[in-house]
């Protein structure tokens, strides 16, 4: 074969093999295409997301899914093939120079992104707020995200007639930049050292603990939201009759029967209590709102009370998922290291008209 001949077969095995990766290029653009049109791009997203009545944003130029309730974060971040199975406990005791079950790392060990994600998955499980059906958009950056707070007027129009006017959607810019929310966890080295229970008891106090601030921080948005529509009159939050004046006045404005009920625990109580004043039978949730689920919190004062649509309506923004930082011996005088433990949430309104802020004193 001559030195042309062997430049052509050549030239004729690389145009084969580009060809070859051109067209699965294309090929999988097209399944990508058809998948999200089909909303059912599970293998693509991750094993156990779906993409079925998924909501997107656009962040960046490009469409970032909003988690719902029941879904996790933790699936988008799962760990890398081959990697071992890596706790918050043992993530402690390598810091530390104990021994522990995973894997094996050499200098001081850094908590994997799969574990960061179980514990804000934890959070979402115990938050108010998410109970309540909120979504979850994990942000890498600073980001607005737009929001309506008026929609267009639509008319009927008669042929020959100037009996259409010009109405604008008005749209607002919501920034969404969350703080660090930071908790200091002081742990002596006996319990470190001898605990056979410390992952379980470090993630459920974590979670517990960023769960009560998260709704604290969300609850307090959506009160000071001028935009939610709110009682003009006092709508008694400790009974039924109240309840029922605060979502007659919602659906007044256009809003449907309430998925979710966020309010005072102390009012849950009271209003769960009553009785008929003649038969003396527990009174009950009406049956039109038999749908609708209640949320008791410590978080909302007595007297106040949100409800609405909580899916569309808010969500949680996660700008970075908990990372953890171990100080040896901090406390020295007490033999004792730190457990840091921070990360970047909060909240955000979407949709303030599907929202109702109800108060005993408007």
């Amino acid at each position: 074969m001559s030195i042309a001949d062997e430049f052509i077969a050549i030239f004729e095995q690389f145009k084969a093999a580009h060809e070859g990766r051109y067209d699965k290029l294309v090929s999988d653009i097209a399944n990508l295409e058809q998948a999200i049109g089909k909303g059912q791009a599970a293998g693509l997203m991750g094993s156990s997301a779906t993409t079925a009545g998924r909501k997107f944003v656009n962040v960046a130029g490009r469409m970032v899914p909003i988690l719902a309730r029941d879904e996790k974060l933790q699936a988008f971040t799962p760990a890398a093939e081959g990697e071992d199975r890596f706790t918050l406990s043992d993530f402690v005791k390598a810091n530390l120079g104990l021994p522990y079950q995973g894997a094996v790392t050499s200098g001081p060990a850094t908590v994997p992104t799969y574990v960061g994600s179980e514990i804000i998955d934890l959070v979402r499980a115990q938050a108010t707020v998410v109970r309540a059906g909120s979504g979850t958009i994990n942000l890498d950056g600073p980001t607005n995200l737009a929001r309506v707070t008026a929609d267009p007027t639509v008319y009927q129009h008669t042929e020959g007639a100037a009996d259409v006017s010009e109405s604008d959607v008005t749209v607002e810019a919501v920034a969404c930049n969350p703080k660090a929310l930071v908790a200091l966890v002081p742990l002596s080295a006996e319990i470190v050292a001898d605990s056979a229970n410390l992952d379980a008891v470090l993630n459920t106090s974590l979670a517990a603990a960023f769960a009560q601030k998260l709704d604290a921080l969300c609850l307090a948005t959506l009160l000071a939201d001028a935009n939610i529509p709110a009682s003009s009159v006092a709508h008694a939050t400790a009974t039924w009759a109240g309840t029922l004046l605060a979502i007659a006045a919602a659906m007044n404005a256009d809003q449907g029967i309430p998925a979710s009920y966020i309010m005072n625990a102390g009012d849950f109580v009271t209003r769960s209590g009553l009785l008929a004043s003649t038969a003396g039978s527990w009174l009950g949730k009406p049956p039109f709102l038999a749908g609708m689920q209640e949320l008791p919190t410590t978080k909302l004062t007595a007297g106040l009370a949100i409800f609405g649509n909580f899916a569309d309506a808010f969500a949680i923004t996660v700008r970075q998922d908990v990372k953890l930082e171990v100080v040896r011996y901090a406390k020295p005088g007490s033999y004792s290291h730190l457990l840091v433990a921070h990360a970047r949430m909060d909240g955000v309104v979407l949709q303030p008209d599907l929202l109702f802020n109800q108060k005993l004193v408007p």
